[in-house]
């Protein structure tokens, strides 16, 4: 039986209900496959194709929808006898409570339906439907039913009410078919209405255009679609809610054998929901063997959700072209052998799952797109301007790209095991391009990291080889060392750095290889980070000209060309690098005590010469205000590999007070007052493992008591508390990495009695003990380390000689030469991360000893107003300690 004989063997038989029906030819009697649920479809049920068929595909295509045409013409004389048939120019109106019966509305017509009416099934053919909040119904007979069929021109406007075929096909909308200029496109426009049918609950043919609004399209049989487009556009607004048994809708690819050229098959799902309950939420097939296009647009909060997981099913043959905007499709993306399909994920589209098959997919995400992955996926070409991200639930998977990866500014996240890696065994995540990395790409990568952070040196040799660490990406063909970093740059597992290491052509390990077989020219390798004490000034021996040309060696002895290295000259000392806030973090104890120490001075410092104070009677007061500023360097006593750091560090503060005298009749006087302090510290280490900034804001306050006699002794002392906060930065990651909390104590007793040395000049030894306590509060940082300095105590001791000459009070130059000597005992500070259940202790330094010159003056401008200033230069004793200048000015007012 030939597709021209199926074409015009069809039979219908009358039935009670007026509905015309396609008798089923077994397939014994057909040429090809015939798709189930074809729009008033061939009625024959097709069996494997022949080879003679296979010679004739392009008949086959004229006569498959000829045979669908022919169908649903047929439908229109069945009405014709148990129909109330309206003639060309004839209009009616059916009202509530009206008979219930077919309708076939031809030639310029038009029905109206009232609210509350009722019909059985309606034939437009050129012709015009008015409906609101009426019931078309059709039950009973057989899949090919129509309950609504709008042809040839034809255009429906469906408000409210319900449309259902019980077996067959709820809404259809298509031209005509059959001869040639008998074919014109038909639309419907249905709103908050349900449409259902048990094969099909809509379909779209011929060019035709349905557009929906808050209506619900359902196929409601086992193996019914929600809605079918064979030729047209099917446009999906405004919440519509489409399901079937199986395929929420399906894009049919078909040749409409009408005059008009096909227009493709389009799916429009804005803000709106397409649901398969047992396969894909969007099936792409064909219906007769071509190549046919589909084209498949999520924007706007739509949704596509498949019964087996899958969001888009292309099937062979078919080409599909997909857009998702504003949306998010939770599902895979399958394309069978022969298929192809583009994916691009625009503006905030977001897809989750996997591509499979054995198809041809390209991928394209915006800048602001993003794809989840699943599971392993392969792509034909990857765009990746926006993100694109492993799920972290199950195993570890691959993307494969099979073409060229591009793109500008895209990044990837990768979940990764940070165990030793190497042969031993790597679990990650993984991006296998076998074709090329385009030149100008840079992609961003962030890892999230499980595992317990192992060494992944495994030869101990100071740095990561080609074999060690984990292979995140594999490129086949060309790319370049900077098209793929590490997001702040660093992963951190606890308080260590792993960075991401390229090697390129030549240098890759080609039993490391991921892709397959075949090229394998550049590998990125995640591992520990190393960093040598010498920094930037890491030179390295020239090992091309290790010896003077010019004047050879003797061959008898040559120079060992393994050790260019002179002896006795060590090279660079290598170590693994941890984050880089966490020196700040092991400074911070020492700097702050600093500060402390800088703000609890001294006397003269605080007050200024006191001997020379008129009060005129024997109880006064003062008030007085200073301003302080330093500037320190710090060498370190713990070496490179002990993870000793050099700091500098800036103070300024400003500090008032006030006191009440009491002078007794010796000339001797006991002062007692207080004293308020605000101030800001800068601290910023010099490390190898990365540079970090700190700046802490400190808020104090002081009591004190001085005694002088009137030989001139005097003893002072402070007792004080004062609270920090800072912050810490970091140039990879930026501001707040970290945020440090501190509260403590601060003593003084400082003694000195001045002696005259003649010519009105005199020698003041002095002493003086501090101690302080600072109590730190644990944190935990951006990097989820956790940080515990807990406890500092530091006692300062200083003996120093004063020389001044006091005979002009106006202008009192000193100098002043001290000896500090400053114990903090072996701070310590812990590192770790609950995440990964490790963590490490490092010591935090000590202050050491240093020396420090002085000279300041004071001016007595009138009997209750002096003014007072020191400069000082400090420099450690030995290897270690701080040095560094600090100023202090400051006027006091007795009365």
């Amino acid at each position: 039986m030939s597709w021209n004989q199926c074409a015009r063997t069809f039979r219908t038989t009358p039935h009670g209900d007026g509905a015309a029906r396609l008798l089923e030819y077994p397939a014994s009697h057909c040429p090809a496959a015939s798709p189930p649920g074809f729009p008033g479809g061939c009625a024959c049920l097709l069996s494997k194709e022949t080879p003679a068929m296979r010679t004739s595909r392009p008949l086959f295509a004229r006569r498959a929808a000829l045979c669908h045409a022919i169908a649903l013409a047929l439908a229109v004389p069945a009405f014709s006898t148990h129909a109330r048939v309206l003639n060309p120019g004839e209009q009616y109106t059916v009202r509530a409570g009206d008979p219930v019966q077919n309708w076939v509305v031809t030639g310029n017509g038009m029905l109206t339906l009232n609210p509350g009416a009722s019909t059985l099934g309606i034939a437009l053919t050129t012709s015009t439907l008015d409906a609101t909040d009426a019931s078309i119904r059709t039950t009973g007979g057989t899949r090919f039913d129509l309950a609504l069929s709008v042809a040839n021109g034809s255009v429906a406007t469906i408000q409210g009410g319900e449309i259902r075929s019980e077996m067959g096909i709820g809404l259809a909308v298509t031209g005509q078919g059959g001869s040639e200029g008998d074919d014109r496109p038909s639309s419907a426009s249905v709103t908050g209405a349900a449409i259902s049918g048990g094969n099909r609950g809509a379909s779209v043919g011929n060019g035709g255009t349905l557009t929906t609004s808050n209506a619900q399209i359902t196929g409601t049989g086992s193996a019914g679609v929600g809605i079918e487009v064979d030729s047209g556009t099917a446009t999906l607004q405004n919440g519509t809610l489409v399901s079937g048994g199986t395929n929420g809708a399906m894009l049919f690819g078909d040749s409409h054998g009408g005059s008009v050229p096909d227009p493709g098959r389009f799916l429009i799902v804005d803000g709106s929901t397409v649901q398969g309950l047992t396969g894909a939420a969007v099936a792409v097939r064909y219906g007769i063997p071509t190549d046919t296009n589909a084209s498949i647009s999520v924007v706007n909060g739509g949704a596509l959700i498949g019964g087996n997981g899958v969001a888009i099913d292309v099937g062979p043959r078919m080409h599909a072209d997909v857009g998702v905007a504003n949306s998010s499709v939770v599902g895979n993306i399958t394309a069978a052998n022969l298929a192809s399909a583009s994916v691009n994920l625009g503006s905030k589209g977001v897809l989750v799952g996997q591509v499979s098959g054995q198809g041809s997919v390209t991928m394209g995400i915006d800048a602001t797109g993003g794809w989840q992955l699943t599971g392993d996926s392969t792509v034909a070409a990857l765009r990746l301007d926006g993100e694109a991200s492993f799920a972290k639930a199950g195993d570890y998977k691959a993307l494969n790209v099979s073409g060229d990866f591009t793109g500008t500014g895209g990044r990837m996240t990768f979940n990764t095991l940070l165990n030793a890696g190497g042969t031993e065994g790597q679990f990650t995540d993984r991006l296998l391009v076998h074709g090329n990395v385009d030149a100008g790409s840079k992609t961003i990568i962030s890892v999230v990291p499980t595992g317990e952070g192992a060494l992944t040196d495994t030869n101990r040799d100071g740095r990561v080889d080609n074999n060690e660490g984990i292979s995140l990406i594999q490129v086949a063909g060309s790319s370049h060392e900077n098209a793929f970093v590490l997001a702040g740059g660093y992963v951190a597992a606890g308080p260590w750095q792993y960075t991401l290491h390229g090697f390129g052509p030549g240098q890759v390990d080609p039993s490391q290889s991921e892709l397959g077989g075949g090229d394998f020219q550049w590998d990125y390798r995640l591992g520990n980070r190393y960093v040598s004490d010498c920094g930037d000034d890491c030179h390295p021996v020239d090992p091309v000209d290790p010896v003077d040309p010019v004047n050879p060696v003797d061959p008898v002895t040559p120079v060992d060309p393994a050790d260019p290295v002179l002896p006795g000259e060590p090279g660079p000392v290598d170590r693994v690098a941890v984050v880089p806030q966490l020196p700040s973090y092991m400074l911070a104890p020492m700097a702050l005590q600093n500060y402390g120490n800088t703000l609890s001075d001294g006397l003269h410092q605080r007050l200024g010469e006191i001997r020379d104070s008129a009060y005129g009677v024997d109880v006064g007061g003062e008030v007085f205000a200073r301003a302080i500023g330093s500037q320190l360097n710090y060498s370190r006593n713990l070496s490179f590999q002990r993870y000793g750091y050099d700091f500098d560090q800036q103070i300024n503060a400003l500090q008032v007070g006030g006191g009440i005298v009491a002078v007794d009749d010796d000339q001797g006087s006991i002062r007692a007052g207080w004293a308020l302090d605000h101030g800001t510290t800068r601290v910023t280490p010099s490390a190898a493992d990365g540079n970090s900034h700190a700046k802490y804001y400190a808020n104090g306050g002081s009591i004190w008591v001085t005694y002088q006699h009137g030989s001139g002794l005097w003893v002072d002392g402070v007792l004080g508390v004062r609270r920090f906060q800072g912050d810490v930065s970091t140039d990879l990651r930026g501001g707040d990495v970290g945020r440090l909390r501190a509260q403590g104590w601060t003593m003084s007793v400082e003694v000195g009695k001045p002696l005259p040395l003649g010519g009105d000049w005199t020698v003041e030894p002095q002493f003086q003990f501090r101690a302080q306590q600072l109590n730190f509060r644990d944190f935990r940082d951006k990097d989820g380390l956790d940080i515990r300095l807990g406890n500092s105590v530091q006692t300062t001791s200083r003996l120093g000689i004063q020389v001044g000459r006091t005979a002009n009070p106006v202008l009192a130059p000193y100098g002043r030469l001290d000896l500090i000597h400053t114990s903090n005992g072996n701070p310590t500070l812990s590192a770790s991360s609950e995440a990964w259940n490790t963590g490490d202790t490092f010591q935090t330094g000590n202050t050491g000893n240093a020396y420090r010159v002085a000279a300041g003056a004071t001016s007595q401008l009138t009997d209750h107003v002096q003014l007072y200033g020191e400069g000082t230069w400090q420099h450690y004793v030995g290897n270690y300690g701080l040095k560094g200048w600090s100023a202090n000015v400051g006027v006091r007012v007795t009365f």
